[in-house]
């Protein structure tokens, strides 16, 4: 039995086939050649290659994008996202700042805990037991760490592009 190879409705390689003794709808005598990053497609006539970026996630013009056929890159395609702006990077860093003060409270007043970080019950426990024992140092504690924040949102409201906002290292002293 001879070897031929067969194409889907659109034409593209689907793989190769014994012919039987007849040439199965959709198939040919020609072999394709099969080249890295390329898919054959019949013309009726010969093989041409097609650029294969099937199933490539990324992003056309910033937005997620995901190919869905063969052919080549649509216009504005990119590997990576588009970089932020200037007021999505400002309320993402405000938000990593806002976590990051959460996590310093929480864990200036539950140290050393036995869970790392500590549970809900081990901080509210320890925020009662500080505040109604040594109502001073907690409160000299939520001064420094209000401080460190605001001079972090500070300089997120100051900051002129995103990759300002960006190069801002949020960080509390625990």
């Amino acid at each position: 039995m001879t070897k031929c190879y067969q194409y889907t409705a659109d034409g593209y390689f689907a793989g190769e086939v014994e012919d039987y003794g007849l040439l199965p709808n959709n198939a040919t005598y020609t072999a394709p050649t099969v080249v890295e990053g390329m898919v054959p497609r019949w013309t009726g006539e010969k093989w041409e290659q097609v650029e294969d970026h099937k199933g490539k996630s990324g992003y056309v013009n910033g937005q997620p994008h995901e190919i869905k056929g063969y052919g080549p890159l649509p216009d504005g395609w990119s590997d990576t996202p588009a970089p932020p702006t200037l007021t999505e990077a400002q309320n993402a860093k405000r938000t990593e700042i806002t976590v990051g003060f959460t996590a310093a409270m929480a864990a200036s007043l539950a140290m050393p805990s036995a869970t790392i970080p500590p549970a809900a019950y081990e901080v509210a426990t320890a925020l009662y037991d500080w505040r109604t024992d040594d109502p001073e140092g907690y409160a000299d504690l939520l001064a420094i760490h209000e401080a460190r924040r605001d001079a972090l949102l500070t300089a997120v409201s100051d900051a002129d592009s995103a990759e300002a906002v960006q190069a801002i290292v949020v960080s509390y002293a625990v």
